[in-house]
């Protein structure tokens, strides 16, 4: 039996060779799935509708939950007290939040091109006591260029949290996934592996084509930090060098775990379509010291 475990999966279809596996192996696992997504990418441009539309079509047990991009439209107090980069994948993750069913008692955070093993998951959710932490950091693989090259070192960027525990802002902060682990009270833990001593996640970052990965740093939180388009592009110039230009790992060879990214119709579209004034006022949902707001 599913136990209360609502998954909120960030989303946009530069994404879209990862939902597949991501949303079908969530399912297995998860009371319930909602899937924020913007009616753009974060860099202004428009989202890819047609593509959108079929993958809606193609998930009717996920709720899809899609918003108008208007930073425009954003009070300027809240983008000081947040970084424009890094507000909209975590006003995502409040709208995902927020519209999960009264039901659900634990939420796992997780982006598209992270693709959990849903059975192994499933086990290991019966078998420990997970509820006795406020949050856990789960271990992933982590992979670069293709779904074949899987890095020597493990990462934890997924964020599993008791919903008793969460507190609106705490999704609303500049380190994103990292503030929500780092805010919680305790008792919390990092770097959580399987009942089998391995990671559950598989996260294939940059696993992409380089125009792919051209669109990622372009819209992505981390976009200012470096010249990643220069980077990508020297990458793509060369095969591949047994090391990647983010962390410096080595890696090794496996068999892909991702499945096809045809999308086939299964049933009506599940998706709740927000006006902006619903975006606003989760925007404010961002704690912000009276006095704050006029400087």
């Amino acid at each position: 039996m599913k136990k209360s475990v609502g998954t909120v999966v960030n989303f946009c279809t530069n994404e879209s060779r990862f939902i597949s596996s991501c949303l079908k192996e969530a399912l297995k696992f998860s009371k319930q799935v909602v899937v924020p997504v913007a009616s753009h990418f974060f860099d202004g441009t428009a989202e890819n509708r047609s593509l959108l539309e079929e993958i809606y079509a193609a998930f009717p047990e996920c709720l899809f939950v899609e918003y108008p991009f208007i930073p425009e439209q954003i009070p300027p107090f809240l983008l000081k007290a947040i970084r424009c980069e890094p507000f909209w994948p975590c006003l995502s993750r409040l709208i995902g939040a927020k519209t999960l069913g009264s039901e659900i008692e634990t939420l796992l955070f997780l982006d598209a091109d992270e693709v959990v093993d849903g059975e192994e998951f499933a086990k290991w959710l019966e078998s420990c006591s997970h509820e006795q932490y406020t949050a856990l950091k789960l271990a992933n693989y982590w992979y670069f260029r293709e779904p074949e090259y899987r890095a020597e070192n493990f990462e934890d960027s997924a964020v599993l949290v008791q919903k008793k525990a969460l507190i609106d802002d705490f999704l609303l902060q500049n380190e994103e996934r990292n503030a929500i682990y780092d805010l919680l009270p305790g008792p919390k833990k990092r770097m959580v592996l399987g009942a089998s001593g391995h990671p559950l996640i598989h996260h294939y970052s940059w696993v992409r084509t380089e125009e792919e990965m051209l669109k990622k740093v372009k819209s992505w939180s981390h976009r200012k930090d470096r010249n990643w388009e220069e980077l990508v592009r020297e990458e793509f110039a060369r095969p591949f060098s047994g090391t990647d230009f983010v962390h410096g790992y080595r890696f090794y060879t496996v068999k892909s775990r991702l499945t096809p990214t045809a999308f086939t119709p299964r049933g009506k579209k599940n998706v709740l379509r927000l006006e902006a004034q619903d975006v606003i006022e989760f925007a404010k949902r961002k704690k912000i010291p009276f006095w704050q707001r006029f400087f």
